[in-house]
């Protein structure tokens, strides 16, 4: 979520999943090492709302492999392969009743589903709140995160992804002292993908981010940032350090202590901000830049884990 200069409050309250301030980071190039492991936590998760039909999903690229034995981006800090989730191994993860009901402007009305390419699927109906979510049923500590994903576009804007879509990285019960790792986010205030990392306590969040807007600080940009369409994203992230990276290409990183390298689950979600006055106020402006009025459908090819080398 996104906060500007101007935004004293936030879209989401301050829960477990709120993803919406900035703040200081010292950024570098070193790495703390650690070891790489995979501790499974299991989440609640149930069947979605109802969802509605939608065309299928382009097929990804042939580039984009869930048979490839190392990471597109990060593959140096790569150790064993821990996980390949593809299709209905992924729709299993479906949270959209829990996950959607937890702020009472977002609806849990989206679905997951699986496509004619055998990809899962996450469905927006368009309808203001309209939320969808999967989130994994294990979490990942140190260690390498890919996710081949198809970003919708929002209509009438083939260069903007639609909704407040996002690939991110947090413990909800421990929010935000475990931190998080936004990896993917369309903020709804900018209509802009930004990645962001959040730490300390709910009387004191502290985040900072690529977008420009953090209070505290501003993560690097080191390539191009993503657009509608297939891309894999590649999180690299174990204590002291973290890397996101775009088809290959670093987009970001950051070292420093506050990176707890805490057992993380991953989570896929979108929702369609609400065009109230409320949330106008709160993004800062008129209304939300980045918000769909019509299904939006966002397709996961993939998730795989590897540990951290």
């Amino acid at each position: 979520m996104v906060r500007n200069s101007s935004t004293p409050h936030e879209v989401r309250p301050k829960l477990p999943q709120s993803r919406n301030m900035r703040t200081a980071l010292a950024v570098g190039g070193a790495v703390v090492a650690g070891a790489g492991v995979l501790i499974g936590v299991h989440v609640a998760t149930s069947s979605g709302g109802g969802g509605v039909s939608m065309p299928a999903a382009p097929a990804a690229p042939a580039s984009i492999s869930d048979t490839a034995a190392s990471p597109a981006g990060g593959a140096a800090y790569a150790g064993s392969l821990e996980l390949n989730d593809t299709g209905s191994a992924l729709t299993s993860w479906n949270a959209t009743s829990k996950f959607c009901a937890q702020n009472s402007w977002e609806v849990p009305d989206g679905k997951v589903a699986t496509d004619a390419n055998g990809d899962a699927t996450l469905t927006t109906t368009g309808k203001t709140g309209s939320c969808v979510a999967m989130i994994s049923p294990g979490t990942v500590s140190s260690g390498v995160v890919e996710v081949a994903v198809d970003l919708p576009a929002l209509p009438g804007k083939p260069g903007t992804i639609a909704d407040w879509t996002s690939v991110w990285l947090t413990d909800q019960a421990a929010w935000p002292a475990d931190g998080e790792i936004d990896a993917v986010e369309a903020e709804p205030a900018t209509a802009k993908n930004a990645v962001s990392y959040h730490w300390g306590t709910t009387s004191s969040p502290q985040s900072v981010s690529t977008d420009g807007f953090a209070k505290d600080g501003t993560l690097p940009v080191r390539s191009a940032d993503l657009t509608p369409g297939w891309h894999v994203v590649d999180v690299v992230y174990t204590k002291g350090f973290f890397a996101v990276y775009y088809d290959g290409k670093l987009f970001t990183t950051a070292n420093n202590s506050v990176v707890t390298g805490a057992p993380l689950n991953l989570i896929i979600s979108s929702s369609v901000t609400p065009a109230t006055k409320a949330v106008e106020q709160t993004l800062g402006g008129t209304a939300p830049l980045n918000s769909d009025s019509s299904p939006a459908n966002i397709a996961v090819k993939y998730v795989k884990v590897w540990t951290y080398k």
